[in-house]
């Protein structure tokens, strides 16, 4: 099963070749130094920060995520994650509204 990724996806500064990424994300090739901002559509957090050779491990439990972020390493996962959450605020005044943001499907 192709991973989803979101139409407006945020991407760290550090990425590179972005689209080229996202193509072998949805083809679900995975990096090894690459972290994936992630909404799941049962879980109990707004967003998960995966690494995504951790993606390979744990496939039935991250088959159904939408990335929404692609970071170079950890840090930058934490600083992109602060960024989508300001914009969800400024948009809808509600960080919960986190899937609404990225028109979940």
């Amino acid at each position: 099963m192709p991973m989803k990724v979101a139409k407006n996806y945020y991407t760290g500064d550090s990425i590179k070749n972005k689209e080229r990424i996202v193509k072998r994300l949805i083809k679900n090739y995975l990096y090894k130094d690459i972290y994936c901002l992630c909404l799941e559509p049962s879980s109990e957090y707004l967003m998960v920060i995966i690494k995504t050779n951790e993606m390979k491990n744990n496939i039935s439990r991250y088959r159904d995520c939408k990335v929404v972020g692609i970071a170079r390493n950890k840090e930058e996962a934490f600083e992109l994650t602060r960024r989508i959450i300001d914009d969800v605020y400024k948009k809808y005044k509600d960080p919960m509204m986190i899937k609404e943001f990225f028109a979940w499907e």
